[in-house]
């Protein structure tokens, strides 16, 4: 077990010069429509672009666990995972896609040692990078050079209350009759935001709001939501109409707004 241990923490030189990076959003989970293959989306604010990685079904169970906020009786892998680096008294600096060869992309996982100058940088298949940041809070970013080379995908969104986007700082679900219920919504159509930060968080937007309306479009579902703030320019400003307590409320958010830490965006259930 020393062994395995040491070697996972030996510092690397493979990605000791990282090229220009960019930060990015994890922004929703799905299969591509072309193979039926999980695919994660990841959104560059600055610049509006995406880029699709196609996962395992595993990984991408643990991606929309994270998402949604929920959390399993016992740890999964990506938990303990976590909890080894927090044991071994060093945390998640960031996760980086560095590279995308013959269809296939690498990333390593920046890990800061308490006591250490130098980062140790951790070979990783993106799935799990993404994984693990999510369950730690750790920002993601991706070789800007990888984005202009993102490949051409048909995404399909997950079937009802499974759907869920992050973007603009805000998490965003269908209103299940659970949380309906919870926030006393009624009938209200729309998304309701799991979780608020950043930007939109200090302009007002709080878990239990509906999001209604984005630049003046009815929104009816996560998917729908995203493709309103992808339509956005990058300058431009998103007008966000949420309602609270049967009270509607505007807001403008950045489409450019920097990533937030990620994190579990929903409730949490034993």
């Amino acid at each position: 077990m020393a062994l395995v241990i040491a070697l996972l923490l030996c510092p690397t030189t493979t990605h000791a010069q990282f090229e220009q990076t960019v930060p990015v959003e994890l922004s929703t989970i799905g299969l591509d429509g072309r193979t039926g293959t999980p695919i994660v989306v990841l959104r560059d604010p600055e610049s509006g672009g995406v880029l699709p990685v196609w996962i395992g079904a595993l990984e991408a169970q643990a991606i929309a666990f994270a998402l949604h906020g929920v959390v399993m009786p016992r740890p999964m892998t990506h938990d303990l995972m976590a909890s080894l680096i927090t044991e071994l008294r060093a945390e998640v600096e960031e996760v980086v896609v560095t590279d995308l060869r013959l269809n296939t992309y690498f990333a390593v996982v920046r890990l800061r040692v308490n006591g250490e100058r130098r980062l140790r940088d951790v070979d990783s298949r993106p799935s799990d990078a993404l994984a693990l940041a999510l369950r730690t809070g750790s920002p993601i970013r991706v070789v800007r050079r990888i984005l202009a080379m993102s490949p051409e995908f048909e995404f399909i969104a997950p079937e009802g209350p499974n759907q869920v986007v992050q973007a603009l700082g805000m998490t965003v679900v269908i209103p299940t009759p659970a949380l309906r219920k919870e926030f006393k919504l009624g009938e209200h159509r729309g998304v309701v935001v799991t979780s608020s930060a950043g930007v939109a968080r200090d302009k007002g937007v709080r878990r239990g709001d509906v999001i209604t309306e984005v630049n003046g479009k009815p929104i009816a579902d996560p998917a729908a939501f995203f493709a309103a703030v992808r339509a956005v320019k990058p300058k431009d400003q998103v007008r966000i109409t949420f309602v609270r307590e049967g009270k509607p409320r505007t807001i403008e958010v950045p489409a450019d707004v920097p990533p937030t830490k990620p994190g579990r965006g929903g409730r949490a259930v034993a």
